[in-house]
């Protein structure tokens, strides 16, 4: 019952604000990566790719990747691939793998249209998600999210 009432609310909330922002700025957030997101965020809660550091990170540095890319090699049918595995083995690489930002990549490289704004939409998206799922899975005595609070991993010291 947690999972499906914590994916339920949390996608419900994410559309609700992505149809206000869509109504007012004429940008919407785009909510493919976010299903994704709940079920690390409800159904695997201790996950390392469930937790904020990941989710931020790991979204930020694949969008920054997949919009780099578009300005620099046109639409063809290997970009998508190419992003996607380079998002991918960055995010390994960097200890911060985050399955959701892996398809982020995907559709962020599958269109020219995105630019900066749907950038931050994405991590405003993750920073309300991230706040959703700290709330709703810390009221189950039997959850805890997130299993750490850390932005910076030991391994960098």
């Amino acid at each position: 019952a947690w999972v499906f009432i914590g994916a339920f609310a949390t996608l419900l909330l994410l559309s609700g604000v992505s149809s206000l922002l869509k109504q007012s700025i004429g940008y919407a957030i785009i909510l493919g990566p976010f299903g994704a997101l709940m079920t690390l965020q409800y159904g695997l809660t201790p996950a390392p790719a469930s937790q904020p550091r990941n989710a931020l990170y790991g979204q930020a540095i694949a969008i920054s990747i997949a919009l780099i890319v578009n300005l620099f090699f046109p639409s063809s049918w290997v970009r998508v691939p190419f992003t996607t595995a380079l998002a991918i083995a960055t995010m390994c690489k960097m200890g911060i793998t985050h399955p959701p930002a892996g398809a982020a990549a995907a559709i962020f490289a599958s269109n020219d249209n995105f630019d900066g704004v749907f950038f931050g939409l994405m991590l405003l998206g993750n920073v309300i998600a991230i706040s959703t799922a700290i709330f709703i899975n810390n009221l189950n005595d039997k959850k805890q999210y997130p299993m750490y609070y850390k932005f910076v991993s030991d391994k960098t010291k």
